[in-house]
């Protein structure tokens, strides 16, 4: 009866020494979590971000913008951008940069276009590329040019300056260019350069 006592009275007293050690413990390494942890700077996550978040609330834009759609004539438009800001006089238009068109006619017929900046206006129906521009048609032409524009609804891309590139036939400079889809029953995309055309035949 004594040891079953005695048994007791040490259970009770590791007990009671426990439940004061316990938490004395995890009020010391919370203590020290606290203590050792570095404070937080605010304006580090700022500096460190892959955009400016400041600027991005000045001048709002869209990462990735896409417009597709399908011409009077049956050709597949796609116009892909890596950022499109809206103008704020008009709100069916778009600056964009890194601008790519893609034009496919129902008869397996390409048209492919690219440029560093350019715009597009959904309210006009027309969109338009500037800077340096290469562009690409079937079969086989690689062309270079400062601009072209051109309509969202019907398969017409224009340019109205000097251009200069490659054919199948050989090498070739021109005043401008006219791109539209043929009449039926023709298949294909007809292809108009003028003013001071100049091909150097490369048999």
């Amino acid at each position: 009866m004594k040891r079953t006592l005695a048994s007791a009275q040490r259970y009770s007293w590791f007990i009671g020494w426990f439940k004061l050690v316990l938490p004395l413990s995890a009020l010391v390494l919370l203590s020290m979590v606290f203590l050792l942890a570095r404070p937080v700077d605010p304006s580090r996550g700022i500096q460190m971000a892959e955009i400016d978040v400041e600027e991005r609330a000045r001048d709002p834009r869209i990462s990735g913008a896409r417009f597709a759609g399908v011409t009077d004539d049956g050709a597949a438009l796609r116009i892909e951008a890596e950022t499109a800001r809206t103008d704020p006089h008009a709100m069916l238009r778009f600056d964009v940069t890194g601008l790519a068109l893609y034009l496919d006619g129902p008869d397996g017929e390409t048209v492919l276009a690219r440029s560093a900046s350019g715009s597009i206006d959904r309210g006009e129906g027309v969109f338009s590329m500037d800077g340096m521009v290469e562009l690409a048609a079937s079969p086989g032409y690689r062309l270079q040019t400062e601009r072209v524009t051109g309509l969202l609804d019907t398969t017409r891309v224009e340019v109205s300056g000097t251009l200069s590139g490659t054919a199948p036939a050989g090498e070739f400079f021109a005043g401008n260019l006219l791109i539209t889809a043929n009449t039926p029953p023709a298949a294909g995309y007809k292809l108009v350069f003028g003013s001071g055309v100049r091909l150097i035949y490369l048999p």
